[in-house]
């Protein structure tokens, strides 16, 4: 059962100083709490320098299942993280965490950095049809046929925000795809990575597991995309 406040756990580099960033992990389907922990993100992100205090979320099935997820995202996450002086905040998510991503993005966009989703569940194969038939993201209208708070208008919004942010290059938020070459939702996720610029799109061998995810994370990690952006020189 969905607990409030979400259940977390947080990982603070400098314990007596908080760091400029956030990032914040939602999880998979099957995934509990601890489990980017055991799986090394957090060694990795540390190995790598990254100047950013850690949290996973127990943002669980449940959440979206009673439509509370984003607002306790919200409310028991990013608004205290703002509040605390946090300058950038990113959520990385993986599988169903990449979809309740894209939808807090959807209305938080403002408060993100960025999101860095690693195989988000993007829908049934028949939405991507949908969009494909279409002839792409750039030329798909969303539609909501479905009543509002079920979840095919929950897939169809966030297609639509993904349209939104494509429109933009992907930097409205930044947003950066990752999943394996064997991943099954790998129609979707080609349909989305072929409206985002390529250099925020990464491919490794695997499909929908914690060993591929790691090996993307190594990728994003190796960017620096955590860093605090440079500030333009003079013209």
């Amino acid at each position: 059962m969905p607990s409030v406040p979400v259940p977390t756990k947080a990982y603070a580099d400098r314990p007596e100083a908080r760091a400029p960033a956030l990032i914040v992990f939602l999880p998979g389907k099957r995934s509990r709490i601890g489990d980017f922990d055991r799986e090394r993100f957090i060694d990795m992100a540390r190995e790598r320098g990254v100047d950013a205090d850690l949290i996973e979320t127990d943002l669980h099935l449940g959440y979206y299942q009673d439509g509370s997820y984003s607002r306790r995202l919200w409310e028991d996450v990013v608004a205290p993280a703002r509040a605390s002086g946090y300058k950038r905040i990113w959520i990385v998510g993986i599988s169903l965490g990449g979809s309740g991503a894209i939808g807090f993005a959807r209305e938080h966009s403002d408060a993100l950095a960025g999101l860095v989703l690693l195989s988000p569940y993007l829908g049934p194969p028949g939405m991507s049809e949908t969009i494909h038939a279409a002839g792409g993201l750039e030329n798909w209208t969303p539609d909501h046929p479905a009543a509002a708070g079920s979840f095919e208008a929950f897939i169809v919004e966030n297609w639509g925000f993904l349209k939104q942010v494509c429109a933009t290059g992907g930097r409205s938020p930044v947003l950066y795809l990752g999943y394996g070459r064997n991943e099954p939702m790998g129609p979707s996720l080609d349909l989305l990575a072929a409206s985002l610029p390529a250099g925020h799109v990464v491919r490794v061998a695997g499909g929908h597991r914690w060993s591929t995810w790691r090996a993307l994370w190594a990728e994003f990690l190796s960017r620096q995309l955590f860093d605090e952006p440079k500030a333009a020189g003079p013209g």
